[in-house]
């Protein structure tokens, strides 16, 4: 009793004392001659107006002789509490005082703490913190980098003076003396100064970028010969479907709300599951702590605002929208075609409570909705025919978030998420010698509600043990009428599966300049449908030769229980029109890849030179065909068999300068293999990138202005077969749909479902910004000239006759030619 009753004084002390100014504020003289060291913390309680937590046990009979003239309260309180075995932290505006451990004297030290950045106050993920010995300056004494909030802690440091040595590409270097006192831990903030760079690659190096646009459709449709639903969108860890707006000129995410951006096209970390692609992880900006400031841009692609500022005390707010209109400025029509209507919206927000120094407590919201609406008549043929297509998808998501430091050695975070996903589709077609007109209709939606647990414990200087669980409950709905799959009617009425998976992973620095990470994670996903359990292993390392030298290889396994469906016309490109589960009929996938790679920094690290190759091989891999002999069901119709791709990039980047830029070219390989379709021998899919060129260009002539271009050229894909019961004459190109028939086959293909490659990319973009102030505002005029990729509709839209109703419509791709170029021109103010 008289030690809780201790506790609870002392807490009511704490509550009654906050907000009262902070004790780097006070001064106090004070001598004490044998007094108990209970009264001496009441009074300096009552001094400084600091609470102090203590348990009545922990100074029960003890008493204290000191003296101190004009000191603070940190050295008051250590003029106290030396000698008594006890050991206090700070913990928001209350210290917390605790019985020290008996430890030898040879115990050794922890040093943790945070690195921020010094305008935003935010977290630096992968900053390097070393600790030398100031007699030996050249060996690291302890190494690790921070992890996405900016943490690091170092373990078992001997007391004794060290330079601390903190640096991160994009910021100043920061060398600071530190003194590490023998056995205790020690809580050491640092804050970073921006150091003036650019990035052109915002994912890649995950900074902000005037091209991002274009580099939406070069990197974030594509990774590796993957299409963009096959990858894992995170933002601020909750699961995103398909975010991605009409075209790819726009990306999903205004740059402006985000923090990072860490794009994984190998080597996935076990905390990261559930797509056989690439990952894109987005980290959101908490808002700025210090006063209301913000952005907002018009121009005629789309609008933008951005506000953030504080909002209550410790609570901080950011919230950003945009609205995109990419064709409402571009002539009606193309060479005579009816013109395609487009447009996009996207709202973020987050909402930030700081509860200490190293805790804090976020509400995230995310809103993006796409819509596209056509028109199309049969030109030619008897009777007439007209289709209209109008086209919704997008995506909510909410996400509740706690990250914190549970002690010098353990970070922890914990999220509660909800996402849904959804896609309708409605299809009209008006036959002149049928009367009244045909209607089509397809809603789909997934939701998932998902709870997740992390944890990063630092070992010691030679481990780091990263953990977690995460439990999700899908429910998918929705019917799919046939009109619009071309294959066969699909209901998801019925589907709700659980997903479990837990995954460990070891960080393991075996000297500063190899760093290999080993783990893995196991996964159960439970249905009445079927259910599958799988365990994934991953593996990376890390050499660094030199400062500039580094090689890294990793491998990795990756099994995917819910599947994207991407077959027919229009889908090639736009987001798929809905996402299917694992079942006893249809398999897990699962991928298999293996990358190599070095990158060398030179020049004074202006310039970066990067190689990487890279296989994969995926099993049970997922194809449809369609039979016109039986009545279908999406199982039924179902493929499966195997596929594999390897390849090389080479990647050169300039950072410093007047003229900054990137050149990167990727070679690839792709080869498909299923034992219904091209007599069983393998073939190139529709995704295989063969060559893809790439190439931005920065010039700063001045402070006030900035001039570029950006190019992508991507080679053609032309079938390397002749599906089954289809003339080979009629595939001679990607664009030409094949008609022919084999109804004695199994598998006759209607329309030209594997001959039907992609088209290559050719991109440019031209770009002028001039920075002026008007009325002391800083402004930003841009003038943008695009081809007509993303801006104007890529499919040409053709009706035909058929018996059949699923297959009186189609989509080819007719790509945008390189020119003309279309001006886009908008004006952004910040505040």
């Amino acid at each position: 009793m008289p030690a809780r009753r201790t506790l609870f004084i002392s807490l009511l002390c704490a509550v009654t004392c906050l907000g009262v100014a902070q004790e780097s504020e006070r001064v106090h003289s004070f001598r004490f001659r044998d007094a108990q060291l209970r009264a001496a913390l009441d009074s300096l309680m009552r001094w400084y107006d600091v609470p102090v937590i203590y348990l009545d046990k922990d100074v029960a009979g003890k008493r204290v002789t000191a003296e101190c003239s004009n000191c603070t309260f940190d050295q008051a309180l250590r003029a106290v509490t030396d000698e008594q075995g006890l050991l206090w932290r700070r913990i928001g505006n209350q210290v917390l005082l605790q019985k020290r451990e008996a430890e030898p004297e040879s115990s050794a030290a922890t040093l943790a703490g945070t690195i921020s950045d010094s305008l935003t106050a935010e977290g630096v993920l992968g900053a390097d913190v070393l600790l030398f010995n100031d007699q030996d300056s050249a060996k690291p004494y302890r190494w690790c980098p921070t992890n996405p909030s900016g943490f690091f802690s170092l373990r078992n440091i001997e007391g004794g003076t060290y330079v601390l040595h903190v640096r991160r590409l994009g910021y100043r270097t920061l060398n600071r003396q530190i003194t590490i006192v023998q056995g205790l831990s020690m809580v050491h903030d640092v804050a970073l100064v921006e150091e003036e760079i650019l990035q052109p690659e915002i994912t890649v190096e995950g900074r902000r970028s005037a091209f991002s646009a274009s580099e939406g459709i070069s990197r974030g449709v594509y990774i590796r010969a993957t299409p963009s639903d096959h990858n894992q969108y995170l933002l601020e860890g909750a699961r995103i479907y398909n975010p991605l707006h009409v075209g790819g000129v726009m990306s999903a995410f205004n740059i402006d709300a985000l923090r990072d951006v860490q794009v994984v096209a190998g080597g996935v970390p076990p905390y990261y599951g559930g797509r056989i692609g690439g990952i894109l992880d987005l980290a959101l900006r908490d808002g700025a702590g210090k006063r209301l400031s913000g952005s907002a841009s018009a121009g005629s692609l789309g609008s933008s605002l951005l506000l953030e500022g504080p909002v209550f005390d410790a609570t901080t707010l950011m919230i950003s929208g945009r609205q995109g209109y990419p064709d409402a400025f571009l002539p009606a029509d193309r060479e005579n075609e009816p013109r395609t209507d487009l447009n996009s919206s996207e709202v973020i927000g987050k909402l930030t409570y700081h509860l200490s120094r190293d805790q804090r407590i976020s509400l995230i919201g995310y809103f993006e909705g796409d819509a596209l609406g056509n028109s199309v008549g049969q030109v030619g043929n008897q009777p007439q025919m007209d289709i209209s297509n109008s086209f919704h998808w997008g995506n909510v998501s909410a996400n509740l978030r706690w990250v914190g430091v549970a002690s010098p050695s353990l970070f922890f975070s914990a999220s509660a998420m909800y996402t849904r996903y959804g896609f309708d589709v409605e299809h009209l077609l008006t036959e002149s010698a049928a009367g009244s007109p045909k209607k089509f209709d397809s809603d789909y939606l997934i939701e998932d509600v998902t709870v997740r647990a992390h944890a990063e414990y630092f070992y010691d200087e030679y481990h780091t043990m990263l953990s977690g669980v995460e439990l999700t409950h899908h429910r998918l709905g929705g019917t799919i009428n046939e009109f619009s799959s071309q294959i066969a009617s699909a209901s998801f009425d019925g589907f709700s599966p659980w997903e479990l998976s837990v995954y460990v992973q070891d960080q393991w620095r075996l000297v500063p300049s190899v760093l290999a990470e080993l783990g893995a994670r196991a996964t159960s996903f439970v249905a009445k449908q079927g259910s599958f359990s799988a365990v994934d292993p991953r593996f990376s390392l890390a050499v660094s030769l030199s400062d500039n030298i580094r090689l890294y290889s990793s491998l990795s396994s990756v099994t995917q229980f819910i599947h994207p469906y991407r077959n027919s016309g229009i889908f090639l490109f736009y987001p798929s029109i809905f996402l299917y589960p694992s079942t006893e009929q249809i398999p897990p996938s699962t991928s298999l890849q293996f990358s190599l790679g070095m990158e060398k920094n030179f020049g004074e690290n202006r310039y970066r030179f990067a190689v990487e190759t890279y296989y994969r091989t995926t099993q049970k891999l997922h194809e449809f065909a369609y039979d016109t002999t039986a009545k279908r069901t999406l199982a039924d119709a179902l493929l499966v068999g195997e596929g594999s791709v390897s390849g090389a990039e080479i990647t050169l980047d300039k950072r410093f300068g007047a003229v900054t830029g990137t050149i990167r070219y990727g070679y690839s390989w792709a080869s498909d293999r299923f034992a219904e379709l091209n007599g069983g021998a393998p073939f190139r899919p529709r995704f295989d990138r063969r060559h893809e060129f790439y190439a931005t260009i920065s010039y700063a002539p001045t402070e006030s202005w900035t001039l570029g271009t950006v190019w992508l050229l991507s080679s053609d894909q032309f079938p390397s077969f002749a599906p089954r019961g289809v003339n080979a004459s009629k595939v001679s190109t990607a664009n030409e749909p094949s008609l022919g028939l084999d109804v004695g086959s199994n598998y006759a293909e209607p329309y030209d479902l594997n001959g039907d490659r992609l088209p290559g990319f050719q991109r440019l973009e031209l770009l002028a910004q001039h920075r002026f102030s008007w009325w002391g505002a800083p402004l930003e005029a841009t003038l943008r000239m695009l081809n007509g990729y993303g801006l104007i509709d890529p499919f040409t839209w053709t009706l035909r006759q058929s018996n059949d109703p699923r297959l009186k419509w189609s989509a080819t791709i007719n790509p945008p030619p390189l020119f003309p170029l279309y001006p886009v021109v908008s004006l952004s103010v910040r505040f």
